[in-house]
């Protein structure tokens, strides 16, 4: 089973200096992360929703950057 789980980051961008945002990961049943997408949203809440979508739901993880392109 996949689980998709909310990943806290700390980035640093030129305009905005450091900022806090959250990415997604899959990670297998095995501990290993199957794929992750970074810098989602600075909305956690957001993010924790649509990782609790694709864990439901059992998205394939070749599908999770276009997931997370079309949910923002």
């Amino acid at each position: 089973m996949l689980q998709y789980i909310p990943v806290r980051e700390e980035l640093f961008s030129p305009e905005l200096g450091t900022y806090v945002s959250y990415g997604i990961r899959a990670v297998l049943a095995s501990g290993k992360e199957a794929a992750s997408v970074s810098d989602v949203s600075p909305d956690f809440a957001f993010v924790q929703r649509l990782a609790d979508l694709c864990t439901s739901e059992q998205l394939s993880p070749i599908h999770l950057h276009d997931v997370v392109e079309d949910a923002i």
